[in-house]
């Protein structure tokens, strides 16, 4: 183990029980929630705004609506994980996300059919949320074993803690110089942040305590 290792798995200890060989999963784990939750509470205040854009009367139609559309991405999602590998998998699922918000915001930016783009953008938000967090935890799911994830999610979840404060944050201080519809490229920024930590974890494997090996289900790699 060189220095910076052993400095960064000394510091990692001291809030939370490291095992050797985990530290750097657990960093870009970390790293990975963060980016994602700080990408999605960007777009959080947008959803507001959009959903005043589309009517306020018609509020309970959207939350109707983002009630099916998730009821209908779930069968696509099912069908992608059975068929796609891991590595493939998750990236694309975060690439199509980032190039939903490059539509929306080229649609916002030349105030293209304003009133209906509000109405999808408030939609495609909460299926946004939805799947971006549960890719999230079942590749931690996958990546971990189940005694790791006593010791490890607690503070892989601080990560999207932190993630969530800083979200907001972003919006506040960089609405009034970027205005808001350029945030969406600050999200999709912090989204492209979150595919380079996946593809981090997946050149950092996991090293499992001999104990875990022995009394963990067989993993299937992908």
């Amino acid at each position: 183990m060189n220095t910076n290792a052993a400095r960064v798995q000394r510091r990692l200890a001291r809030v939370v029980a490291l095992r050797p060989g985990e530290e750097r999963a657990l960093a870009w784990s970390f790293a990975y929630f963060f980016c994602l939750l700080a990408g999605y509470y960007v777009l959080r205040p947008l959803r507001d705004e959009m959903g005043i854009a589309g009517g306020v009367r018609n509020l309970q139609w959207l939350f109707t609506a983002s009630f099916v559309a998730m009821l209908a991405a779930v069968p696509v999602y099912g069908a992608m994980v059975a068929r796609l590998p891991r590595r493939r998998f998750i990236p694309l699922v975060y690439h199509f996300f980032v190039a939903n918000i490059g539509i929306f915001w080229v649609l916002l930016t030349f105030d293209v059919a304003q009133v209906q783009v509000a109405r999808v953008f408030f939609v495609w938000i909460s299926v946004f949320n939805l799947f971006a967090v549960s890719v999230f935890w079942s590749y931690m799911a996958d990546l971990f074993t189940s005694e790791q994830g006593k010791r490890l999610f607690g503070f892989i979840a601080a990560g999207g803690s932190a993630g969530a404060l800083l979200g907001p944050v972003l919006t506040m201080g960089l609405a009034l110089p970027l205005g808001p519809v350029n945030l969406l490229l600050v999200s999709a920024l912090l989204l492209e942040l979150a595919v380079l930590c996946v593809r981090r974890l997946e050149q950092a494997p996991v090293s499992f305590p001999s104990a875990a090996r022995t009394s963990a289900a067989p993993r299937v790699h992908t």
